[in-house]
């Protein structure tokens, strides 16, 4: 036995711990806390939908070697039950966004503009963009490496350390960004309800015209309904989202006199977590200032 567990030490040291990633975002920070003692396979790239996702025969065989495969969670990766039962007893899957505090969709919330029953009782997935929250990612993470291979487990604290210093100082400049834009002026309009974590956790009133899904449809009387409200409040800028279609955004804007902003990174699929959040924030006070 001691020498099956110096063998397995062994070649952790030698090769590193092999770890599977089902989200970019995620890979981000599972390789900012594992550095160099661990190697990722991504099976989700950046630019991939996250929401259309679905793992082929080819993906569960690049995720055989890995030993922990995390997702993002909160109901994002609805194949995660049949995922597990493809991988080997021995693999585990990690739900990074599980014990974040999760945010619902309610009739009492107000953030729709145009069908306050739409989606009632779901998750938001979109956890991340409150950067505060990808602090308690990065604990995880680092829980979850050290519990494998705890011979790693102070490489994994310093490494987890730094990650959440640069996120502390990530979420001070946000705060600062927004203290710039008039409290009046602090209403974010986007198609689909991808940033509700972000205006609760930076004072922003939110108003999702399509709700959570990025292909979801507008009836006539709901986009007459959402323009009346945006025209009353004088919106400046309603902003689209890189892989949602723009049109029902540019039909309200041309209605009511806003602007159309730069898309927004919603769903995360982009490789660098500080680039996304720093460009969605500076696209925002842009727009709203």
């Amino acid at each position: 036995m001691k020498g099956l567990f110096f063998f397995i030490a062994f070649t952790l040291c030698a090769h590193g711990l092999d770890v599977a990633s089902l989200h970019p975002l995620i890979t981000d920070a599972v390789k900012q806390v594992g550095g160099e003692r661990i190697n990722v396979v991504e099976i989700v790239k950046p630019g991939a939908n996250v929401h259309k996702f679905q793992p082929r025969g080819s993906d569960i065989k690049k995720m055989n070697r890995a030993r922990i495969i995390f997702a993002s969670g909160k109901k994002l990766e609805p194949y995660l039950a049949d995922l597990k039962d493809n991988l080997s007893a021995n693999q585990i899957i990690i739900e990074v966004g599980r014990t974040i505090p999760s945010q619902k969709v309610s009739k009492e919330d107000q953030i729709y503009t145009c069908c306050p029953n739409h989606a009632v009782g779901g998750i938001d997935p979109h956890w991340w963009h409150n950067v505060r929250n990808m602090e308690r990612a990065i604990r995880v993470i680092e829980k979850e490496l050290s519990r494998i291979d705890p011979a790693g487990k102070a490489i994994y604290a310093v490494n987890s350390k730094a990650a959440r210093t640069r996120l502390t100082q990530l979420d001070r400049w946000v705060k600062g960004q927004v203290a710039t834009i008039p409290r009046g002026r602090r209403h974010l309009v986007t198609a689909h309800a991808a940033f509700g974590y972000f205006c609760k956790g930076y004072g922003f009133k939110a108003s999702f015209v399509q709700g959570l899904s990025a292909q979801g449809e507008l009836s006539s009387s709901h986009l007459a309904g959402a323009i009346k409200q945006l025209r009353k409040e004088a919106i400046p800028m309603v902003f689209p989202e890189q892989t949602a279609n723009p049109k029902v955004l540019q039909q309200i804007a041309k209605q009511t006199g806003a602007k159309v902003g730069n898309p927004l990174i919603a769903d995360g699929s982009t490789p660098s977590y500080q680039a996304m959040i720093m460009a969605n924030v500076e696209s925002i006070v842009a727009g709203l200032k």
